[in-house]
Protein backbone atom coordinates (compact mmCIF):
# COMPACT_ATOMS: atom_id res chain seq x y z
CA UNK A 1 0.00 0.00 0.00
CA UNK A 2 1.29 3.44 -0.70
CA UNK A 3 0.55 6.21 1.90
CA UNK A 4 -1.80 8.87 0.37
CA UNK A 5 -3.22 6.83 -2.83
CA UNK A 6 -7.05 7.22 -3.26
CA UNK A 7 -7.48 3.67 -2.59
CA UNK A 8 -4.38 3.06 -0.39
CA UNK A 9 -2.77 0.30 -3.54
CA UNK A 10 -0.33 0.67 -5.92
CA UNK A 11 0.33 -1.32 -8.72
CA UNK A 12 3.11 -2.66 -11.03
CA UNK A 13 1.98 -3.48 -13.78
CA UNK A 14 5.03 -4.44 -15.82
CA UNK A 15 5.31 -8.25 -15.19
CA UNK A 16 1.17 -8.43 -16.66
CA UNK A 17 -1.77 -9.62 -15.40
CA UNK A 18 -4.47 -12.00 -16.56
CA UNK A 19 -7.64 -12.62 -16.02
CA UNK A 20 -8.61 -16.58 -16.89
CA UNK A 21 -11.17 -19.19 -17.55
CA UNK A 22 -9.62 -22.93 -17.57
CA UNK A 23 -11.68 -25.74 -18.51
CA UNK A 24 -10.22 -28.91 -17.54
CA UNK A 25 -12.53 -31.59 -19.00
CA UNK A 26 -12.04 -35.89 -18.66
CA UNK A 27 -13.99 -38.23 -19.90
CA UNK A 28 -16.86 -40.09 -17.44
CA UNK A 29 -15.61 -42.31 -15.35
CA UNK A 30 -11.44 -41.52 -16.37
CA UNK A 31 -10.27 -38.49 -14.78
CA UNK A 32 -6.90 -38.54 -15.42
CA UNK A 33 -7.94 -38.19 -19.16
CA UNK A 34 -8.40 -34.76 -20.01
CA UNK A 35 -9.42 -32.88 -23.08
CA UNK A 36 -6.94 -30.77 -25.01
CA UNK A 37 -6.13 -29.39 -28.41
CA UNK A 38 -3.69 -28.30 -30.59
CA UNK A 39 -4.36 -24.69 -32.36
CA UNK A 40 -5.16 -24.23 -35.82
CA UNK A 41 -3.28 -21.81 -36.79
CA UNK A 42 -5.46 -19.60 -38.96
CA UNK A 43 -8.67 -19.24 -36.13
CA UNK A 44 -8.74 -16.33 -34.33
CA UNK A 45 -6.56 -17.16 -31.52
CA UNK A 46 -5.96 -13.01 -30.87
CA UNK A 47 -10.23 -13.12 -29.85
CA UNK A 48 -9.85 -16.51 -28.49
CA UNK A 49 -7.18 -16.86 -26.20
CA UNK A 50 -5.10 -13.09 -26.64
CA UNK A 51 -2.55 -14.90 -28.36
CA UNK A 52 -0.25 -12.47 -30.62
CA UNK A 53 0.50 -14.22 -33.77
CA UNK A 54 3.83 -14.27 -32.68
CA UNK A 55 2.54 -16.72 -29.64
CA UNK A 56 0.58 -18.86 -32.46
CA UNK A 57 3.63 -19.95 -33.96
CA UNK A 58 5.67 -20.35 -30.08
CA UNK A 59 2.26 -23.05 -29.13
CA UNK A 60 0.94 -24.80 -32.15
CA UNK A 61 2.62 -28.08 -31.50
CA UNK A 62 2.04 -28.40 -27.58
CA UNK A 63 -1.27 -29.25 -26.22
CA UNK A 64 -4.15 -26.42 -24.74
CA UNK A 65 -6.38 -27.14 -22.65
CA UNK A 66 -9.71 -25.16 -23.40
CA UNK A 67 -8.92 -21.72 -22.19
CA UNK A 68 -9.40 -17.90 -23.07
CA UNK A 69 -8.77 -14.86 -21.10
CA UNK A 70 -11.81 -13.07 -20.01
CA UNK A 71 -13.42 -10.77 -22.20
CA UNK A 72 -14.25 -6.93 -20.17
CA UNK A 73 -17.07 -7.48 -17.66
CA UNK A 74 -17.43 -11.02 -18.88
CA UNK A 75 -18.33 -13.04 -15.60
CA UNK A 76 -16.19 -16.48 -14.74
CA UNK A 77 -19.68 -18.42 -16.01
CA UNK A 78 -20.02 -16.37 -18.58
CA UNK A 79 -16.49 -17.25 -19.96
CA UNK A 80 -16.66 -20.74 -19.65
CA UNK A 81 -20.01 -21.06 -21.14
CA UNK A 82 -17.87 -19.02 -24.06
CA UNK A 83 -15.13 -21.27 -24.36
CA UNK A 84 -17.82 -24.16 -24.21
CA UNK A 85 -19.39 -22.52 -27.50
CA UNK A 86 -16.32 -21.04 -29.36
CA UNK A 87 -13.84 -23.67 -28.75
CA UNK A 88 -15.69 -26.74 -28.11
CA UNK A 89 -18.87 -26.38 -30.34
CA UNK A 90 -21.27 -26.53 -27.52
CA UNK A 91 -21.02 -30.22 -26.15
CA UNK A 92 -23.39 -30.59 -23.33
CA UNK A 93 -20.44 -30.61 -20.21
CA UNK A 94 -20.89 -30.99 -16.13
CA UNK A 95 -18.92 -28.60 -14.98
CA UNK A 96 -18.27 -28.32 -11.18
CA UNK A 97 -18.18 -24.96 -9.23
CA UNK A 98 -14.67 -22.53 -10.09
CA UNK A 99 -11.77 -23.21 -8.01
CA UNK A 100 -9.88 -19.90 -8.14
CA UNK A 101 -6.28 -19.25 -7.79
CA UNK A 102 -4.28 -16.17 -7.09
CA UNK A 103 -0.52 -16.22 -7.93
CA UNK A 104 2.58 -13.72 -8.55
CA UNK A 105 5.54 -15.43 -10.57
CA UNK A 106 8.31 -15.41 -13.21
CA UNK A 107 7.31 -17.92 -15.78
CA UNK A 108 9.44 -20.86 -16.33
CA UNK A 109 9.41 -19.82 -20.07
CA UNK A 110 9.86 -16.47 -20.00
CA UNK A 111 12.22 -15.65 -16.98
CA UNK A 112 12.87 -12.18 -18.54
CA UNK A 113 9.62 -10.87 -16.99
CA UNK A 114 8.72 -11.00 -13.35
CA UNK A 115 6.30 -10.74 -10.79
CA UNK A 116 3.95 -11.83 -13.63
CA UNK A 117 -0.08 -12.13 -11.28
CA UNK A 118 -2.33 -14.75 -12.40
CA UNK A 119 -6.31 -15.04 -11.65
CA UNK A 120 -7.31 -18.03 -13.16
CA UNK A 121 -10.98 -19.70 -12.87
CA UNK A 122 -10.45 -23.26 -12.71
CA UNK A 123 -13.50 -25.52 -13.94
CA UNK A 124 -13.12 -29.42 -13.32
CA UNK A 125 -15.71 -31.27 -15.65
CA UNK A 126 -16.70 -34.46 -17.57
CA UNK A 127 -18.09 -34.96 -20.93
CA UNK A 128 -20.53 -38.06 -21.66
CA UNK A 129 -18.81 -40.38 -24.35
CA UNK A 130 -16.40 -38.96 -26.51
CA UNK A 131 -14.07 -36.30 -27.49
CA UNK A 132 -16.26 -33.57 -29.42
CA UNK A 133 -15.84 -32.95 -32.97
CA UNK A 134 -12.85 -31.37 -33.87
CA UNK A 135 -14.02 -27.54 -33.77
CA UNK A 136 -12.29 -25.53 -36.72
CA UNK A 137 -10.09 -23.52 -34.25
CA UNK A 138 -8.01 -26.60 -33.41
CA UNK A 139 -6.02 -29.07 -36.06
CA UNK A 140 -6.30 -31.71 -33.23
CA UNK A 141 -8.12 -32.33 -30.03
CA UNK A 142 -8.36 -35.55 -28.04
CA UNK A 143 -8.51 -36.33 -24.49
CA UNK A 144 -5.06 -37.31 -23.62
CA UNK A 145 -3.78 -39.44 -20.03
CA UNK A 146 -2.14 -36.60 -17.62
CA UNK A 147 -0.03 -40.20 -16.86
CA UNK A 148 0.99 -40.82 -20.04
CA UNK A 149 1.96 -37.91 -21.73
CA UNK A 150 5.00 -35.65 -21.49
CA UNK A 151 5.44 -32.25 -19.49
CA UNK A 152 7.13 -30.87 -22.39
CA UNK A 153 4.30 -31.50 -24.65
CA UNK A 154 2.19 -29.03 -23.17
CA UNK A 155 1.92 -25.40 -24.27
CA UNK A 156 1.84 -22.55 -22.53
CA UNK A 157 2.51 -23.98 -18.97
CA UNK A 158 -0.99 -25.45 -19.15
CA UNK A 159 0.32 -28.61 -17.25
CA UNK A 160 0.92 -26.39 -14.02
CA UNK A 161 -2.67 -26.04 -14.28
CA UNK A 162 -3.65 -29.27 -14.30
CA UNK A 163 -2.03 -29.55 -11.06
CA UNK A 164 -3.82 -26.94 -9.44
CA UNK A 165 -6.97 -29.37 -10.09
CA UNK A 166 -4.90 -32.12 -8.39
CA UNK A 167 -3.67 -33.84 -11.97
CA UNK A 168 0.18 -34.38 -11.78
CA UNK A 169 1.80 -34.91 -14.77
CA UNK A 170 5.17 -37.00 -14.40
CA UNK A 171 6.65 -37.33 -17.07
CA UNK A 172 9.82 -34.96 -17.76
Amino acid sequence: MEEGHPHGLRWDQSGGFCISTFLILSEEGRPSSVLVGRLNPNAPWDHLEGLDPERVAAHRGGWLLPASQLVLRESREESAQRILKEMLGSPSATLEPARVISEIYTPRRFPEIHNHWDLPFLYRGTLPGRAPSVPSVWEEMRFVDVNLVRRSEFARSHEEVLEHVGLRVEHP
